[in-house]
């Protein structure tokens, strides 16, 4: 009897299987290349069967099982038919049967659908073994269609869907928010929509009306497929060009732009989608789905291998909300299947629907939130508002006197030295050392009170091992006594929420992190032992009064970066006991970020839902010599002059450039080889050190001055929103110039150049000096770096003018 034996990948794995099913006149054993690599010890088995096959079916992928069984194939001398396909051409070549019946096999199973793939068996076997079996040719199936659960048929014209949902919803169409959702073929083809079928069904429920299209992701003209970005192009837009959606739930991993010409790994791809959604002009939801984990697995541990096709690929786009809505369910066969977690899709639409809210709430109207950093254990009253690069009270002042020019109900203060006073005077921050919450009570700080009911209600929605984990730190809610540890602002058995209101407006110091009462002995902190222990109850109780009782339409960290994104929990794909995922409740996040910590900021994308907002660096500016350092590079000069013109000198130079380096620290920093060793001057005898051989003393103090001098360093803090003035701006520019970063364009090479000097060779040796200019290389670079700003200002100057 015929045997087929057939290795693919595991998303074409359970159709495939379904297919072999369906077919009696001979024996097709059909096998998923992901559980083989998980399993090895299933490869043996495997491997026998391939010997002992008439045709050989593979759908090669990146598995690591995979060397090993082409391996097998190519040494022993098959018997078997191979027809080999994959993502890569070159896959095919394994194949050793003709290209047109290799070619016609891949057009069954990229068309897909369990018949097409019965039929591709049916065809093999008819073709490569003069078995006499009908089959019919490739049943075209459309590649992208307009998709609801409820409707009979898949619809290929957006205004005929329209129409048909006009009918199915009569009292939402037209009137209510439209949410688009674009997610992938193979789930419809496959039958496997119960995630898109639950996410349409819940925001159905919400009020939401639904365009929901699928699409094959690549756009390919030889297939006729549309792709992903055409997809939106003809459907999300009308025919004024104007969006039929307020929001979009993306997904597809694959970039918009992705086609046969240019694929993920081409660097334009997601700059084309980009492009798309820029015209689109709406938010981007980008939820997750883990194709290795089961619920299960997930619930118990971290995703590992889906943060790059799940996550961060996604992210090159812009997209937000990583959360995962779906993971694997385990079939009898070795079939996975995509299962929603339905509580997390619930979750993904309250979430969609607070962006929509902010979207559609008048200005005037909306309530913000301003959260400036708090440093834990670091003296809060020393402390507020700090952030990296970024002084964050002058900037809220500069965002809240923009938001009032805009329409906001902001009264805004008069500058950030006004915003911090009054933060300082009315106490508007946690218990700390010298301020007591009987204090911040008195002094005004106070902008609610949370009674225990109302946080009950908000605490009893946390998984009871949450419940637990707080309880065991804190004490019972609203907090407790508990090993000497008072419950953290909590007065007359109230939750003490602290901020500044400013019209619909509030400025508010993060909670404290792992602490309580206004003692800082060591002994209430207990972060500095344990950075798993969850935050207090009034940390939850702030976050969630802000969400559900002051209502807040966003809320807005400033500055990098305070702790909601550092809090226990998952790293990625959080559940509803991650703290992050507890805090954030269902607000839209927006987070002003440093643009110079990408790290840290992926961290608070995916913790903590943030829309990072990136702000400019601070100004740069040459470090310059100062004071001994000055003396020294003189001296160092006089000493390189000196060995041209008075060579009886140098005896005398070479003690107070000794006394020199000495004098300014510098003998600490500056190494030479002794005995084998690079060490410090500083750690020489007076003996050892009259040893060392002047010249390298020389050319080391040249290289540390050279460094000194053109290292770039920080003038200032940014105001978000402040462009730089006058030679502030000048030293701003220059500092981004002055990076060529390989370019054959660049200013510092052109004015090098004109110096008559190479910049590679001035910046690859900072011990160098010209004896004909009588200045070290690092001087000469200063001196390049000056006349750039000369550049600058003339071009600034011209410009003005």
């Amino acid at each position: 009897m015929l045997k087929i034996v057939s290795i693919v990948w595991q998303s074409y794995y359970n159709a495939v299987l379904r297919a072999s099913k369906s077919i009696k006149e001979f024996k097709i054993k059909v096998y998923s290349a992901r559980v083989l690599d998980s399993k090895p010890e299933r490869l043996d088995e495997v491997l026998k069967e391939i010997k002992d096959a008439d045709i050989l079916f593979l759908y090669r992928s990146t598995e690591p099982v995979w060397e090993e069984i082409e391996k097998t194939i190519k040494k022993e001398g098959l018997k078997a038919k191979i027809v080999c396909l994959g993502h890569d051409p070159s896959y095919w070549m394994l194949s050793n049967v003709d290209h047109k019946i290799v070619h016609k096999a891949y057009k069954y199973l990229v068309i897909n659908g369990e018949k097409n793939i019965k039929n591709l068996f049916l065809f093999l076997a008819n073709e490569l073994t003069g078995l006499n079996i009908l089959y019919d040719e490739p049943e075209e199936i459309p590649w992208e269609g307009l998709y609801h659960p409820r409707a009979e048929i898949i619809f290929t014209d957006v205004e005929e869907y329209l129409s048909w949902y006009q009918r199915y919803k009569p009292h939402t169409y037209g009137k209510n928010p439209t949410v688009g959702i674009l997610f992938s073929r193979h789930y419809w083809i496959n039958g496997n929509t119960e995630v898109e079928d639950l996410l349409i069904e819940e925001l159905e429920a919400k009020g939401f009306n639904v365009i929901s299209a699928f699409a094959y992701s690549v756009k390919d003209n030889a297939l006729g497929t549309k792709g992903s970005g055409e997809v939106i192009l003809d459907w999300f837009f009308d025919e004024h060009g104007t969006p039929r959606i307020d929001i979009m739930v993306k997904l597809i991993s694959f970039f918009l732009g992705t086609n046969r010409e240019k694929t993920i790994d081409n660097t334009e791809v997601a700059a084309d989608g980009v492009e798309i959604l820029k015209r689109l002009n709406v938010p981007v939801i980008s939820p997750v789905s883990s194709y290795y984990k089961t619920i299960e697995e997930w619930e118990k541990e971290d995703l590992n291998l889906d943060i790059g096709w799940s996550i961060a690929l996604p992210e090159f786009e812009g997209v937000i909300e990583p959360v995962i809505i779906s993971a694997q369910k385990e079939g009898s066969e070795d079939e996975r299947i995509k299962v929603p977690i339905r509580e997390r899709v619930k979750k993904l639409v309250e979430r969609i629907s607070r962006w929509v809210e902010l979207k559609k709430t008048p200005a005037h109207e909306r309530r913000v939130a301003f959260i400036l950093h708090n440093n834990p254990c670091a003296s809060v009253e020393a402390t507020v508002g700090s952030a990296a690069y970024l002084d964050s009270i002058e900037s809220v002042v500069e965002i809240m006197k923009k938001m009032k020019e805009s329409g906001y109900n902001v009264d805004p203060p008069e500058n950030g030295k006004a915003l911090i006073d009054e933060i300082m005077s009315k106490k508007a921050i946690s218990e700390f050392r010298w301020t007591t919450v009987e204090e911040i009570v008195e002094k005004g700080g106070v902008i609610a009170l949370v009674d225990k009911e109302k946080y009950l209600e908000w605490f009893n929605e946390l998984p009871p091992k949450t419940r637990l984990k707080m309880i065991e730190a804190w004490g019972e809610p609203p907090g407790e006594h508990k090993n000497e540890i008072p419950p953290a602002m909590v007065y007359d058995g109230k939750i003490v929420i602290t901020g500044l209101r400013f019209g619909n407006v509030l400025v508010m110091v993060q909670p404290k992190r792992g602490c309580a009462g206004a003692r800082c002995d060591g002994q209430v902190c207990r972060i500095l032992h344990d950075p798993d222990t969850p935050p207090p109850h009034q940390y939850v109780a702030t976050y969630k009064w802000l969400s559900r009782e002051f209502k807040a339409h966003a809320v807005v960290h400033v500055g990098t970066h305070g702790n909601l994104e550092f809090l226990p929990g998952k790293g990625v794909a959080l559940s509803q006991a991650c703290f992050p995922d507890i805090g954030i409740d269902t607000m839209p996040h927006l987070y002003i970020y440093n643009a110079d910590n990408p790290p840290e900021g992926t961290i608070a994308k995916r913790r903590s839902l943030a829309v990072l907002v990136d702000h400019m660096q601070t100004v740069l500016t040459e470090g310059g010599l100062y004071d001994e350092l000055l003396e020294l590079d003189r001296l160092l000069g006089e000493y390189e002059e000196a060995k041209k013109k008075e060579p009886a000198r140098l005896h005398v130079l070479e003690h107070l450039i000794i006394h020199a380096i000495t004098k300014s620290k510098l003998d600490r920093e500056i190494k030479v080889l002794w005995q084998g060793k690079k060490i410090s001057l500083s750690e020489l005898s007076h003996d050892e050190l009259h040893q060392i051989p002047f010249e390298k003393i020389v050319e080391e103090a040249h290289a540390k001055l050279s460094l000194i001098r053109n290292t770039q360093i920080q003038d200032g803090m940014h105001v978000f929103g402040r462009v730089p003035e006058a030679e502030r701006r000048i030293d701003f520019i220059y500092s981004i110039l002055r990076y060529d970063a390989g370019s054959e364009v660049s200013l510092r090479k052109e004015i090098a150049k004109l110096l008559g000097y190479e910049l590679s060779d001035l910046v690859s040796n900072p011990q160098g000096f010209d004896l004909e200019k009588g200045k070290s290389y690092g001087a000469i670079l200063e001196e390049i770096d000056r006349i750039g700003k000369e550049v600058i200002k003339k071009v600034l100057f011209q410009e003005v003018n």
